[in-house]
């Protein structure tokens, strides 16, 4: 049984599985390079072509603004449906119920689920935008309107249209350790925040759990946070939904996209030990690209732009390819096993979900009240990357690195090579690293 689940609304993403065991998940604007898209691209249905199946079922989910039409449309222009498939169709009703079950899947199920959404249209009716699940059933729902708020202040602050700025939400979360009204305005919505998530084992998502500061309230204490918070998690929750509550991605719940493809006609290309990539990370920055990309906001170390976080131009030379405003220090990555001695944190911070005081201050990487969105990474993370931080540590005795996605300002992250080379053509991107081929490509 091949199945393919597709949120076709903004944000939108795919999920297949075959025979009760999950396949991939992709975020639709990965290819077709328009932030939130959901429309599909030739691009993506050859991808999905080349995995030579054809859905015996297609599940789609939307809000109201919808290219549903368009997906089925183009499955069958692509022969990518059984001649007897069938089509189901979930409305905005179950949307909360899917970011649930997304979470489920991601970090496990607690005794209550929470979803306290980000954009969304709070004044349509039956629009919740809080929802506590016990048992699948809803036992708490509400209309703050947390996430459309802050939202709608972004847009206020950064002159953005509203229902366009929330995937400039961190841009308002980083202003306000600068601004005393901004600082004022975050605090309350980590008090409105805190009024919905209930005591006890709980899993949180929704697009507010991407609030970070809100979030390292809670990372000392019994509280999961998914990883695939925001819409781009809704197909996963249906699939979840579909397979009966058996997917359980806990071990790797971001590392998920299309396996690479590694045609390397367009480059140059060099064999390249860690050791060799480590002298370069010395002076400029180097991308990574490797495995299957990962699905969230962040870059985790498979499409990452690096360099070392101490030199002097850090974020200069990474801002020549990131465009970011001065008041956005980068986030680092470090390895596991040392980042209590950089870093207040007990355990792991493997998805930069939290912020943590810096023990020993390195600008670049840390914010002006002196925290750090951080990842730690460890072998059974993300075995590539962590040998390559590795290798940093004992040539240069520091175990981090700046830390950044591999795009380039309001581009998606780089789903595949064709995006490195554009970065590497128009953006002031020189060398990427490929360490499962043990190779740097320059053009």
């Amino acid at each position: 049984m091949n199945i393919i689940s597709i949120h076709t609304d903004h944000d939108g993403s795919i999920t297949i599985s075959k025979d009760g065991v999950f396949i991939l998940h992709a975020q639709i604007d990965r290819f077709s390079n328009v932030i939130a898209s959901s429309v599909p691209t030739s691009k993506l249905l050859n991808r999905i072509k080349d995995l030579r199946m054809k859905f015996d079922k297609v599940y789609i989910s939307f809000l109201y603004d919808s290219s549903h039409w368009l997906w089925i449309d183009m499955l069958k222009k692509y022969d990518l449906i059984k001649r007897k498939g069938e089509i189901f169709y979930y409305e905005n009703k179950h949307h909360h119920y899917f970011h649930a079950s997304c979470a489920e899947a991601t970090v496990g199920k607690s005794e209550h689920m929470v979803v306290i959404d980000g954009h969304g249209s709070p004044l349509k009716e039956g629009k919740e935008q809080e929802t506590v699940f016990k048992n699948n059933k809803i036992v708490y729902k509400s209309q703050k309107n947390i996430g459309w708020d802050y939202e709608c202040k972004t847009a206020e602050v950064f002159n953005l249209r509203k229902g366009r700025a929330f995937r400039s939400c961190g841009k308002l979360m980083a202003k306000s350790l600068h601004d005393p009204e901004l600082n004022k305005f975050q605090k309350h919505t980590e008090e409105l925040i805190d009024e919905v998530i209930p005591r006890g084992h709980v899993t949180y998502t929704g697009g507010v759990a991407q609030n970070v500061l809100a979030n390292s309230k809670y990372k000392n204490i019994d509280i999961k946070i998914d990883p695939l918070c925001t819409d781009q998690g809704i197909s996963l929750g249906v699939m979840n939904h579909v397979l009966g509550k058996k997917l359980n991605l806990q071990d790797n719940p971001v590392y998920l996209g299309f396996k690479p493809k590694y045609d390397l006609s367009k480059f140059k290309s060099f064999h390249a030990t860690n050791a060799n990539v480590c002298a370069i990370l010395k002076t400029k920055p180097v991308g990574i690209f490797q495995g299957r990309s990962e699905q969230g906001q962040r870059g985790l170390g498979n499409r990452s732009l690096l360099i070392d976080a101490r030199h002097k131009d850090a974020f200069e030379l990474m801002n020549k390819i990131k465009k970011r405003e001065k008041w956005r220090p980068f986030a680092p990555a470090v390895l596991e096993e040392h980042a209590s001695d950089y870093f207040d944190i007990e355990g792991s911070s493997p998805y930069m979900l939290y912020t943590y005081q810096m023990k020993q201050r390195i600008d670049s990487v840390c914010a002006v009240d002196g925290s750090s969105r951080i990842q730690t990474v460890s072998k059974e993370n993300n075995k590539n990357f962590y040998n390559l931080l590795e290798c940093f540590n004992n040539v240069n005795k520091i175990p981090l690195l700046l830390n950044t996605s591999l795009n380039l300002s309001g581009h998606t992250l780089a789903e595949d090579l064709d995006d490195v080379y554009y970065m590497m053509k128009y953006g002031n991107l020189d060398c990427c690293y490929l360490p499962e081929l043990k190779k740097i490509i320059t053009v």
